[in-house]
């Protein structure tokens, strides 16, 4: 008499996961739709609320797909893939607390350099100034917008911009100094042009 022995939940995960490392388009969206509504669901609830969840998920499951050769068959898919989404939380937040204190050392130097209108500085709320500071990085030349991003907002180090641009740091020196003589000299006109509406 021959048995049949029905596969366990596990067994199909685990060939379906194989499938999955060998670059089976089919295997991906199994897992895809299998597991993006707890994904999404813990994105939301540990992202900043006004951080993009749907975004930050297809980034997830970009590098998921890219870095399949790493996962293991053996041990679940979802630890790896959460691995991956804390990884992606971490890096967010790290990136936000860089930029939000780049923010703080160009308020605090902006207030000295127009001592004379702190009362103006002051009217400038941070949200004003993020602003104000996109629209203008927005205007940099493509190269020098890059450059800028990967310094003020990445957090990178000059020699590591070279490598990965492969340019010279004298490049990239040259190209933050124009930037942030652009900074300066836009945001000192955008603070003069508060300066008169507020007080005429």
């Amino acid at each position: 008499m021959l048995f049949l022995v029905k596969e366990s939940d596990t067994d199909i995960e685990k060939k379906i996961v194989e499938k999955f490392i060998s670059g089976s388009e089919s295997a991906f969206e199994w897992i895809f739709h299998r597991t993006k509504g707890r994904l999404k669901g813990f994105l939301i609830n540990t992202l900043p609320k006004d951080e993009d969840a749907e975004s930050i998920m297809q980034e997830v499951y970009l590098k998921l797909w890219t870095s399949r050769k790493f996962v293991q068959p053996e041990k679940k898919l979802e630890t790896y893939l959460y691995t991956i989404a804390r990884n992606m939380v971490i890096d967010v937040m790290r990136k936000r607390l860089h930029k939000q204190k780049y923010l703080e050392e160009l308020f605090t130097q902006l207030a000295e350099d127009h001592k004379n209108n702190l009362d103006t500085i002051t009217i400038v709320e941070y949200s004003e100034l993020e602003k104000k500071i996109v629209e203008l990085i927005d205007q940099l030349p493509e190269k020098r917008r890059e450059i800028f991003k990967l310094n003020r907002i990445e957090g990178l180090t000059y020699k590591e911009i070279a490598d990965q641009l492969q340019i010279s740091e004298n490049t990239v020196d040259s190209q933050m100094r124009k930037a942030l003589a652009f900074f300066h000299i836009e945001l000192g006109n955008y603070l003069g042009l508060l300066l008169y509406i507020y007080l005429f």
